[in-house]
């Protein structure tokens, strides 16, 4: 496959696990003791199960959030590649997250908040340049743009915010995965405009939450070899 890597998220069964890794994609994302009611949601042991069952080269990713001990003891127990924080993780809980598990090399990725109110809470400024320039001085391994939220990720037809997208990759000294409508159809379009160099795909390859579609999962991964 080319330089661009592709993640899939909210996976749930095996035979969809089994799936994306025969078709080779390259991070196997689970949604984990999540604090919010998502469809994607697994409990630890579930986790557990699907997460032995990931095979090298594929790297395995975690989502979840909530305190920084929490994260810190669920990330040490799973043993996934990386971590996603995906909730509402300060600034400082972040540093306190990704030096913890740096020691355990498991990778922590941070999510840039779409909204103003939502990044000054987290970050203490909405400016996204200064954001990215306080993570990027962390021990972290990348962060995700995502343009949508989890009371809205389930829902069709939502587009991705490319200039906030582009304002992150830009910023960043730091891997930058791209998340938030990202299809088949406009997985390439996109991937040109921003320059993305990881993209991370969840309901765009389902037909229902929580269930990939073999066949979307497969025209996704054509698309990009096609870059």
């Amino acid at each position: 496959m080319n330089s661009i890597k592709v993640k899939i998220c909210g996976l749930k069964r095996a035979d969809d696990l089994q799936n994306c890794m025969h078709l080779g994609v390259d991070i196997l994302g689970f949604v984990c003791e999540y604090p919010l009611p998502v469809p994607w949601n697994l409990r630890r042991c579930e986790a557990m199960q699907l997460l032995n069952q990931v095979k090298q080269p594929h790297q395995s990713c975690v989502v979840t959030g909530g305190s920084a001990q929490k994260v810190i003891d669920l990330a040490k127990e799973l043993r996934p590649s990386l971590i996603q924080l995906h909730h509402n993780e300060t600034l400082e809980e972040t540093k306190i997250i990704a030096a913890a598990l740096l020691q355990h090399h498991i990778g922590v990725i941070k999510t840039v908040p779409p909204a103003d109110q939502e990044r000054v809470r987290q970050f203490g400024t909405a400016d996204i340049q200064t954001i990215v320039k306080q993570l990027c001085q962390t021990d972290i391994y990348g962060l995700l743009a995502d343009s949508r939220i989890p009371a809205n990720a389930a829902t069709a037809g939502s587009q991705l915010d490319l200039n906030f997208c582009k304002q992150i990759i830009r910023a960043s000294s730091k891997p930058v995965i791209i998340a938030g409508g990202i299809t088949a159809k406009n997985a390439t379009n996109i991937i040109k405009q921003t320059g993305a160099q990881i993209i991370d795909v969840m309901s765009g390859v389902e037909t229902v939450p929580g269930e990939k579609d073999y066949q979307l999962l497969s025209d996704l991964l054509t698309s990009i070899r096609q870059l």
